[in-house]
């Protein structure tokens, strides 16, 4: 069913992570506001009048899925230029059945098909590998209001396995469990997409224990 369209819950976020490094610096430093907090998914480390840089926020938007962090790239820019910038470029990746309307992936309303989002993982594996290598990192820390470091936990399943060049994983009522991901089998790097699953880390090793016989 690769040209079915399915909520794409935060998998969105490969598409944000794409506009930030596109249209931001890496050290730019942004202090973080109320609007920008408003998500659900708040850490403790990211907190009001925080000064905290692009390259950080990136980092928790796609290792722990922070949906703060996520917001908070989207209005550096300028939140809705932002999202005009995230359907602007899948329109030019040839993504005819995606659309955004959020950073982060909370609304269910962010469609996309398995065929299109392997248009997107493809351009992002040739032109900003540094997105999905973010992916595989589980040794992120920040501080809280205190100093204390806190560790961003990484949710994306398949980051102990050598075979994981990167990807993202989702979750929402009505996407179900998501998945955005690429993989090397048998020398070769695949993308593998799955959208409204039950059990999307089964269903991902079914298809890879497909691939490598």
């Amino acid at each position: 069913n690769k040209h079915q369209l399915h909520p794409t819950a935060s998998i969105t976020k490969l598409m944000t992570a794409l506009i930030a490094t596109e249209n931001t610096d890496n050290d730019l430093k942004i202090t973080l506001t109320q609007e920008m907090l408003k998500p659900l998914g708040a850490s403790p480390s990211l907190y009001l009048g925080l000064n905290v840089s692009a390259e950080n926020l990136l980092k928790a938007s796609l290792i722990q899925s922070s949906n703060d962090a996520s917001e908070s790239l989207a209005y550096s820019v300028g939140k809705q230029k932002f999202i005009q910038l995230m359907n602007q470029k899948a329109k030019e990746l040839g993504m005819l059945n995606t659309i955004f309307y959020d950073a982060h992936g909370l609304n269910k309303a962010n469609v996309a098909t398995a065929s299109d989002l392997v248009k997107l993982l493809s351009y992002i594996y040739k032109n900003h590998s540094e997105v999905l290598q973010i992916t595989r990192n589980n040794d992120f820390w920040l501080p809280d209001k205190t100093g204390l470091l806190l560790k961003f936990q990484n949710i994306n399943n398949f980051y102990p396995l050598s075979g994981f060049i990167g990807g993202k994983a989702g979750y929402l009522l009505e996407a179900r469990q998501t998945f955005a991901g690429v993989f090397e089998v048998k020398g070769e790097s695949i993308a593998v997409v799955v959208l409204r699953s039950s059990n999307r880390q089964a269903d991902v090793f079914a298809m890879l224990q497909q691939l490598g016989k």
